[in-house]
């Protein structure tokens, strides 16, 4: 049996209890933040998670000033991210011809929650925002790669 360790360190039990889990968001000018703050929960709950798998909240870069998503995250305990401009041209599942006629993009919580890794969770809205989930993606380093395949083909 071959065990393969990456960048010299044995992974620790912490290592997998880490959270992962993406908040995307999007909000109306006069979303609050606990009207946010109860729309993530409805759907961290609604897919059997619990807030402190939460590890970011991400955002258009226009709404990183917005005070109910600002204060949703806070009260999470997380920070408040941008997503890169070009996540907001990608394919989404659920585009808003209102959110493309504002704001230029098809969509704002699943476009930034998909550009951190796989949607888990569809947009859910409530009246003033609206909530995407993903799972951080897992993104191995070159050296961890090239370590990987220099002791794959060690030979016996």
């Amino acid at each position: 049996m071959m065990t393969i360790w990456t960048s010299g360190l044995a992974p620790t039990l912490d290592h997998f209890n880490r959270p992962d889990i993406i908040v995307g968001l999007g909000a109306r000018r006069d979303a609050g933040a606990d009207e946010i703050l109860a729309l993530i929960n409805a759907c961290l709950a609604r897919y059997g998670l619990q807030p402190r798998s939460v590890a970011f909240c991400v955002t258009h870069p226009d709404k990183l000033d917005h005070p109910g998503i600002l204060g949703a995250a806070s009260m999470l305990g997380v920070d408040l991210r941008a997503a890169d401009t070009a996540a907001f041209a990608r394919h989404v599942p659920n585009p808003s011809a209102k959110v493309a006629r504002l704001f230029g993009v098809p969509a704002v919580a699943e476009a930034a929650a998909q550009s951190y890794g796989p949607l888990l969770a569809e947009k859910t809205a409530s009246a003033g925002a609206t909530c995407a989930l993903a799972r951080l993606a897992y993104n191995p380093s070159a050296s961890t790669a090239a370590s990987t395949l220099a002791t794959s083909s060690a030979g016996p």
